[in-house]
């Protein structure tokens, strides 16, 4: 297996914050989404992101990686630093066993095997491999539709010449939102289970918190003070938004049941001032603040 610096694969600095490595990847994997890029190399690209941000976006995977460092190479044998016994609430038989660290250390490294490692002469293969982790990137009109998501599962050693990539349709189960994960029994290299970790790509006109769904729409002084219906985008489609007479910036009004699996959609009004005016319209408004008493 050939070390892969995570942070160079993200492009971040090794002090980057969980935020910042959160968005280096989005903005990657946008980029060289199987299902979008034309890169040749799209596949293997978005394989390699996807393993650095599996490790780096956990803090206890990125502190083992950190200790590992560049030093480590395929073929050798890591030695155990006795500190990580007490850092890590390493215990064993004897001193010897590690088994917890071993656990650990291989949920970071899960994409592919032959590492060994050694302490007090104990040898273990930490790849047993029982399960394949994917991180499933969906767009927020197919988390809210619920219909199934066609993927590319890449094999989980870039230089497999055997295991090719593949084409798998998954259905996300009802429920589940950004950050969570659920098990395909069987659907992943070999035979083994896959787990899919649901990774929600932003969104260019609704954000997502939860369940509900967040969006701004702009409306007029007139419609703001008089009271309006305007059309208003939704994930269902589009409807028609009651704004209440004496409506102020910044004002949120909740669709109900638009959300997410039942969740909101809550709408924030902002009043949109014209840029130009005719002289007419300057006329009327000059007459408004005349008459106004506010």
């Amino acid at each position: 297996m050939d070390y892969q610096d995570y942070y160079q694969s993200l492009g971040v600095d090794r002090k980057a914050s969980t935020d910042e490595i959160r968005k280096a990847y989005r903005k990657l994997a946008r980029k060289y989404h199987p299902d979008v890029s034309k890169d040749p190399s799209a596949e293997s690209k978005f394989k390699e992101i996807n393993e650095a941000y599996d490790v780096l976006k956990d803090p206890k995977k990125r502190e083992a990686y950190d200790m590992l460092g560049s030093n480590w190479r395929a073929g050798q044998n890591f030695n155990i630093p006795p500190e990580w016994a007490s850092q890590f609430n390493v215990r064993g038989s004897n001193g010897t066993g590690f088994e917890d660290l071993y656990s650990m250390l291989d949920g970071i490294f899960s994409h592919g095997g032959g590492f060994q490692t050694s302490s007090h002469g104990f040898q273990q293969d930490l790849f047993r491999q029982p399960s394949q982790k994917v991180s499933l990137s969906v767009s927020l009109e197919d988390l809210y539709s619920e219909r199934p998501v066609e993927v590319t599962i890449a094999p989980r050693r870039a230089t497999d010449s055997v295991s090719k990539p593949r084409r798998l349709k998954i259905k996300i189960p009802h429920g589940l939102s950004h950050g969570d994960k659920f098990r395909l029994a069987g659907q992943g290299e070999n035979g083994v289970d896959l787990i899919a970790y649901l990774d929600v790509l932003p969104h260019d006109r609704f954000k997502l918190e939860g369940k509900d769904i967040y969006s701004t729409v702009q409306v007029s002084p007139w419609q703001a003070v008089l009271g309006a219906s305007v059309e208003t985008e939704t994930l269902g489609g589009n409807v028609q938004l009651k704004v209440p007479p004496g409506t102020s910036s910044g004002k949120k009004v909740r669709l109900r049941g638009r959300g997410i699996h039942g969740g909101h959609h809550y709408v924030m009004l902002e009043i949109a001032v014209p840029k130009t005016m005719s002289a007419k319209e300057r006329q009327l408004y000059e007459e408004l603040r005349d008459l106004s008493t506010t």
